[in-house]
């Protein structure tokens, strides 16, 4: 006998056709990991037949853009080689970086180290792609701190200073110089 009643109490009732929601999750993960994976070996392909067909051109294009992010310490460096190179400038740059004073604990002593310079420091010349290359130049910079920037010139002075923080557009003026270094 049929039974009558709407509660057949989970006998017989159909299974939800279709996947369960954990393959659903599956399929989609893998299809996103396939899309990523097809436009990353895509960009490279595209990029590295950019460097095949032009090596030069690229290499010039990265260095500019290298020099296009290190011009602002590199401004603020040759800021500070003048000023290293005249006793007037060497009193100013002692007066407004309180932190030299860990190296030369007087405007006396820096002054005195500083008369031993003068006339072996050069000027540092403008930023380019041979300067970056072959020209002596260092620049580091650390994750939202300082930046040590270096230079060592064929002839002259090396001159090594690191800079509080990073130059952010907007900002006026000189960085405070965290340490000093001519050799």
């Amino acid at each position: 006998m049929a039974d009558s009643s709407w509660d057949n109490s989970g006998h017989g009732q159909p299974l939800k056709p279709g996947l369960p929601l954990w393959g659903k999750i599956a399929i989609g993960c893998g299809v996103a990991f396939l899309i990523v994976l097809v436009t990353c070996v895509g960009g490279v392909a595209f990029v590295a037949n950019k460097i095949k067909k032009d090596p030069e051109g690229f290499k010039q294009k990265a260095m500019n853009l290298v020099a296009d992010k290190v011009r602002p310490d590199w401004e603020d460096f040759r800021t500070v080689v003048e000023q290293l190179r005249t006793p007037e400038g060497c009193q100013a740059l002692y007066a407004a970086n309180p932190a030299l004073a860990k190296t030369w604990p007087t405007e006396a002593a820096f002054l005195d180290a500083a008369s031993r310079w003068h006339k072996e420091i050069v000027s540092a010349p403008d930023l380019t792609p041979d300067l970056m290359e072959r020209g002596g130049l260092q620049i580091n910079r650390d994750f939202g701190g300082s930046v040590r920037v270096g230079w060592s010139p064929k002839s002259g002075r090396s001159v090594y200073l690191t800079f509080e923080s990073a130059k952010k557009p907007g900002d006026k003026g000189p960085r405070r110089i965290l340490e000093l270094d001519v050799r």
